[in-house]
């Protein structure tokens, strides 16, 4: 029986990733840098502390990854920050609370950015645990902050799900034991994440579509 659902952030409830990738390719064409998707996608899922040292090895040095860093900074600040919910969150946060199945958040990012998101989409009272990647020693792909979050909630592996959207945390998710719903956002999962995720579908949306009868199931 699934008793709780714990969700990555940024890219997964949040269309975040796609803007701030945007901001930084933005901020480095400023200076003369051509920084790329294929780029920004590799730090998708770290930790600040692993995406501040490989953003810093791509931009070339400490100096272009702070001019980026407050080239980003300005870009958001037109935005206060915010970003929209991804297609399907809401529906789904508010099917898994008429079901009474419990709803916490994992996410990689720093626990102001996780409260202020969550709080400006109108979503942060739907969970009753969040977990950040500052929280951990090793961020994903290592399954801590998923161990973590289980830990907080009280609940064995088996007695939940998971939903990811990057490669990194749905490696993190598969370790700790979870049975993971992969929602792709910037790229598409590997061959591997596919086998060893429970289902890859193309929004949160279609999960719910597919599955109105979770609740008391065994997924």
């Amino acid at each position: 029986m699934i008793k709780a659902a714990i969700f990555d952030m940024d890219g997964l409830l949040i269309d975040s990733e796609r803007i701030i990738m945007q901001g930084c390719i933005q901020a480095a064409a400023s200076i003369g840098i051509t920084y790329t998707q294929a780029e920004y996608v590799e730090l998708v899922g770290r930790v600040w502390s692993d995406s501040t040292r490989l953003m810093t090895q791509q931009l070339g040095s400490e100096a272009n990854f702070q001019h980026v860093m407050q080239g980003l900074n300005t870009f958001l600040e037109a935005r206060d920050h915010a970003f929209p919910l991804k297609d399907g969150a809401h529906a789904l946060l508010q099917y898994y609370q008429s079901q009474g199945i419990v709803c916490s958040v994992a996410s990689s990012s720093p626990m102001p950015h996780i409260t202020h998101r969550l709080s400006h989409t109108g979503v942060l009272n739907y969970f009753s645990h969040v977990t950040s990647g500052q929280e951990v020693k090793r961020g994903k792909p290592n399954p801590d902050i998923y161990l973590l979050a289980l830990e907080k909630l009280g609940l064995h592996a088996d007695e939940c799900i998971a939903f990811e959207d990057s490669e990194l945390g749905a490696q993190a998710a598969i370790a700790a034991g979870l049975r993971v719903v992969v929602v792709p956002d910037l790229r598409q999962p590997s061959d591997q994440v596919r086998a060893g995720a429970h289902q890859v579908v193309e929004s949160l949306q279609h999960w719910l579509a597919h599955h109105e009868t979770l609740a008391g199931c065994v997924i």
